[in-house]
């Protein structure tokens, strides 16, 4: 439905509120952006509410300034008496200013104008006067204009604090990103690196989508952003699961890839992980294992870090050892061989060669019994057994 109004030659009243921050920006850093928007937003035909008002208003009121609904917007306006108040958002991603600025028409709750810029950290003075420029002339006003009141201009009929789900499937962003002339990619990059509301797959809906989504109130007016259409207002939405239950599924699939290859995450400051067995051969000098195994054999401070970091449990004839996250290994009590070719303390005594050298007669190992676990070294020439790793 459209009607047509004149305005009166009384000019109207308009606020302007401290833009929110949004992604990658201080509320602080937004709130002296917005103090230069302020300065130079001045659209013909109204009178601008003072600074002091406002908080007033708000404050007296209980409204949280960063969270405020497009209702408790609103409500300020009319508190204020005034026809438009103006909102915004800045998001900061890799540098760049992304900046959604908007005019709400207090009487019916929708908005009216909008305007938006991209710009680099050394150009925002000049990229906000722009926005208010630009902005005050969409919206400035003659004696006896006659303008256009479309009910296609609204806003969202719905106000959402949190993601909410249309026809059981698709999950939709809490709020608008802004209005961008090309597609954000690196914002939404940065909000799925953040995993914001529980998700990491967001994304723009597709045209199909945005029907669906202005069919249940979720779109205001203007031009919404598709994966097809590059300009527009973004709201992303995504049909995939919630990100907790994606890492656990991670998690799941990457615990049976391990386990399928043999090694086990004992969740180790490293991210080393070890073998669940030792190497067929049983006793290697130094030199054969090196030979044979390489930079898959654990060094020193490999060794060091699964002694210090992991639970250690005699189990009669070795050891059961437990990482920080619960999962563990078994090194059995394999025995030593000696440079003679002698065998001993099979089932008592343990020895694990390193990849790490001490001198050219020498390497370090790990040594355990049922009375302790340490990093030494031995003569290369001793046989030990080898239990290899991997790095994530």
């Amino acid at each position: 439905m459209m009607c047509l109004m004149t305005l009166s030659m009384q000019a109207q009243r308009c606020a302007v509120l401290e833009f929110k921050a949004g992604v990658g920006i201080s509320q602080n850093d937004v709130d002296g952006i917005s103090a230069i928007f302020i300065t130079y937003f001045r659209p013909a035909g109204y009178t601008m509410v003072e600074r002091t008002q406002i908080d007033k208003v708000i404050e007296e009121q209980g409204f949280q300034r960063s969270r405020m609904t497009q209702a408790q917007m609103v409500r300020v306006g009319e508190i204020l008496n005034v026809s438009k108040i103006v909102v915004g958002d800045i998001n900061v991603v890799m540098g760049q200013y992304n900046v959604d600025a908007r005019v709400i028409n207090v009487e019916t709750g929708t908005i009216s104008a909008t305007e938006g810029a991209t710009f680099a950290t050394s150009d925002y003075r000049a990229s906000m006067q722009s926005v208010a420029t630009k902005l005050a002339a969409k919206i400035a006003i003659t004696p006896g204009q006659t303008i256009q009141a479309q009910s296609s201009v609204s806003s969202s009929s719905r106000t959402r604090s949190r993601v909410e789900t249309v026809y059981g499937y698709l999950k939709v962003f809490p709020n608008e990103l802004g209005e961008f002339q090309s597609q954000p990619n690196s914002i939404i990059v940065q909000i799925n690196k953040q995993a914001m509301h529980g998700y990491n797959n967001w994304r723009l809906p597709t045209d199909e989508e945005l029907s669906l989504l202005r069919a249940n109130g979720y779109l205001g007016g203007g031009q919404y952003m598709s994966k097809r259409n590059d300009r527009g207002i973004v709201l992303l939405v995504t049909d995939g699961k919630d990100y907790a239950t994606l890492q656990a599924e991670e998690q799941e699939r990457r615990a049976a890839e391990l386990k399928a290859q043999g090694f086990v995450d004992l969740g180790l400051p490293s991210g080393t992980l070890w073998k669940d067995k030792n190497e067929d051969g049983g006793f290697y000098t130094y030199e054969q294992a090196l030979n044979k195994y390489g930079s898959n054999m654990p060094t020193k401070e490999q060794f060091e870090e699964l002694k210090d970091k992991c639970r250690w449990s005699w189990t009669g004839n070795g050891y059961s050892v437990t990482g920080p996250n619960g999962n563990s290994i078994v090194l059995p009590a394999s025995g030593v061989r000696s440079c003679d070719g002698s065998v001993y303390g099979v089932g008592t005594l343990g020895d694990y060669w390193s990849s790490t050298p001490k001198d050219s007669d020498f390497a370090w190992d790990l040594d355990f019994h049922s009375g302790g676990v340490y990093v030494s070294n031995n003569r290369r020439c001793y046989g030990h057994s080898v239990r290899l790793v991997q790095d994530k």
